[in-house]
């Protein structure tokens, strides 16, 4: 029987090369806030109408529960198995396995949708509308192998690609919000879209508030870098927070421009609109509008390059816990970097979404795909939370005394919170295929399930030294130096 692969031989990650905007830039890109500013305040306005703003604003302290919830986990045991470690940590290696698969395969369903969405947009607004088979399918597949390089080419590589890309979103949003404030809208500035003027329907408003609270997902990418980080008790706490206050002060400023550049009396028109963003730019900062193509790609790529970056290293961390096959644990001989799991990941992805395309058309299959696929990481960060509040119990049998806001109060409300969304997607009477959603999600728990009871079975060493493999050699004189060697254990 060959030997399992370990890290023991293979070279380690290079610590203490993040500093603070470092680890604080992963999750600032995969939120991808021009996407979600070009795309998804329309479909909110529609619900709201003015009160777009306030709404990004509610959601912003209702995601904020559940970074603090990632924050008080990773100032206590900061590895790059993420939430992987926190659910093991707090209720056990089963419920660890059972979430890592649910969400790693909700990452993959998810961004398997987003890969056909872009290939679909690549296809019709830059190469101009190929309709030859499989065009969109081709695309895909190029794209996925482009975004995948930075992962694999080394940490500073893919920071300093997705700093750049990150900054002309954002320089392109500044300019814009600037712009449309200054020349004060269509009919001046007004404090109306942060009232719920008109919403008087609570299922709307809920509605509107799963979109939003969506928008925020991809906040967490700072944990999995946290043995790559200097000072992570401190620097990586802080950038959850600040991952999810800095996307949520450009949401409610960027959606706040939109709306006041058609008028708060004129809400209907920019929900018409095909792209009111690009429309509101002729008008107030018309440069702007030539270049959105440019820098939707911009910000996609920008993100896919921080969820690779991010998600290689939770693979990799449950790999070096004895997981999954621990061969998705070895660095590359020469950039130093977890580059079987970065594979591992955007491999299914890209080939879910292509064949999707064979089955559907891109609109649906780019839907259904995000939306099934984000059940899955909304299911991790509910049981996040719900780690949480179990550790406190914990923590107060063991006569620690944490925080009851932070610890106890504020998880609990990031539940809650979360329930909109799962009760949006699992709405009755919906058309298929999005019908199928409810018997889906519990296929995706089952298949969780399974295989934490085969790994229980084969290899139950593995499920019993889980919550200590999976934190790495942390340092536990809690120094705030950092984690030391990340190495495989056994």
């Amino acid at each position: 029987m060959s030997q399992q692969p370990t890290l023991e031989n293979e070279e380690e990650f290079e610590h203490r090369k993040l500093g603070l905007l470092g680890v604080m830039m992963p999750g600032l890109a995969q939120v991808g806030p021009f996407f979600n500013i070009l795309f998804s305040t329309v479909l909110v306005a529609g619900l709201v109408g003015v009160s777009t703003p306030l709404v990004y604003l509610i959601a912003m302290f209702g995601i904020g529960a559940t970074a603090n919830t990632f924050a008080q986990f990773s100032r206590k045991y900061p590895s790059s198995g993420s939430f992987i470690t926190f659910i093991t940590r707090a209720l056990g290696a089963p419920m660890g396995v059972v979430a890592g698969v649910v969400a790693l395969l909700g990452y993959i369903i998810a961004f398997g949708g987003i890969y056909v969405f872009v290939g679909d947009y690549i296809r019709e607004n830059i190469l101009g509308g190929p309709q030859f088979s499989g065009a969109t399918a081709l695309i895909t597949i190029g794209y996925g192998v482009i975004v995948l390089l930075p992962a694999i080419l080394g940490l500073k590589f893919g920071m300093r690609t997705t700093i750049a890309l990150y900054v002309v979103e954002i320089v392109v949003l500044a300019v814009f919000i600037i712009g449309v404030l200054i020349q004060g809208g269509k009919n001046g500035l007004s404090l109306l879209p942060f009232t719920l003027d008109g919403v008087t329907d609570p299922k709307t408003l809920a509605l509107a508030l799963s979109l939003t609270v969506l928008a925020y997902g991809g906040f967490e990418a700072a944990a999995p870098f946290a043995e790559e980080t200097a000072n992570p008790r401190r620097n990586v706490p802080i950038a959850l927070l600040s991952n999810v206050f800095v996307s949520g002060l450009v949401y409610v400023l960027g959606s706040y421009a939109l709306v006041i550049a058609f008028g708060t009396d004129n809400i209907d028109a920019m929900t018409k609109d095909a792209n009111p963003f690009v429309t509101a730019s002729h008008v107030f900062v018309p440069f702007i509008a030539v270049i959105v193509t440019w820098v939707f790609m911009s910000s996609i790529t920008s993100s896919y390059i921080a969820a690779n970056l991010e998600t290689s290293r939770v693979i990799f961390g449950g790999a070096r816990g004895g997981l999954w096959w621990r061969g998705l644990a070895r660095l590359h001989p020469r950039f130093n970097t977890p580059w079987i799991a970065a594979i591992a990941f955007v491999v299914p992805s890209v080939a879910i979404g292509a064949l999707s395309t064979l089955f559907t058309d891109s609109g649906t299959a780019s839907s259904f795909l995000g939306t099934y696929g984000t059940i899955g990481f909304l299911l991790m960060y509910v049981m996040t939370n719900i780690a949480l509040v179990v550790e406190w119990f914990k923590d107060r049998r063991a006569g620690e005394r944490g925080h009851v806001f932070t610890r106890l109060i504020s998880p609990i409300v990031g539940v809650a919170v979360l329930a909109i969304p799962f009760w949006g997607d699992f709405q009755p009477g919906q058309d298929a295929p999005y019908s199928y959603l409810p018997l889906l999600t519990v296929a995706l728990i089952l298949v969780g399930v399974v295989y934490m009871l085969v790994l229980r079975s084969r290899r139950p060493e593995v499920m019993a030294r889980a919550a200590d493999l999976l934190v790495g050699e942390a340092d536990d004189a809690g120094d705030g130096r950092g984690p030391g060697t990340a190495r495989t254990a056994g």
